[in-house]
């Protein structure tokens, strides 16, 4: 497994590639025909229903929201086989770019609630499961706290809709 992100892995650096997106791809060197699978999670902050209503307020915002629907257009067009975008319910997504292919909801397999989109390529729809977080190591998700720690997990992927998108797809890539 490799990532990719802006920022440094918050764990395990290893096979982890710090990396703009919005730059060119081709950058990163990659032979693109050793993964089978590709998994994003682009930026929500111009897409998502919360900061919608700013596009018209806040000078530049539309232009940034263009940058990163380009940058989601070009890991689209990256030749692996497999994807998954992902992006919270009622992202301008859907309308910008193409539909969702199906929507999922944290709550049936954390423990909490939010209304996500997924867009697929060569994958089913992933299926709700609760799953057993012993069977997969000490990784468990939980939103405690308040303030911004809260909202900083509210943000993030509950590690058990990954552990469904590996048992559900793997038999896919």
């Amino acid at each position: 497994m490799t990532t990719v992100d802006i920022l440094p892995h918050k764990i395990d650096n290893t096979h982890h590639i710090q990396f703009n997106l919005k730059k060119n791809i081709n950058e990163l060197n990659l032979d693109f025909s050793q993964f089978s699978l590709l998994i994003a999670f682009p930026p929500c902050t111009y897409f998502s229903k919360a900061g919608l209503h700013y596009l018209n307020t806040q000078q530049g915002r539309k232009e940034k929201q263009l940058d990163d629907l380009e940058m989601i257009k070009n890991l689209w067009k990256i030749p692996i086989r497999a994807k998954c975008f992902e992006n919270p319910g009622g992202s301008a997504l859907n309308k910008l770019w193409r539909k969702a292919d199906c929507k999922i909801d944290y709550r049936d397999y954390a423990d909490f609630a939010k209304p996500t989109c997924l867009w697929l390529q060569n994958l089913p729809p992933l299926i709700p499961e609760q799953i057993n977080l012993k069977n997969y190591g000490n990784f468990i998700t939980r939103m405690s706290g308040n303030g911004a720690k809260r909202v900083e997990r509210r943000s993030a992927t509950p590690i058990e809709v990954g552990y469904a998108m590996v048992k559900q797809w793997k038999h896919c890539i």
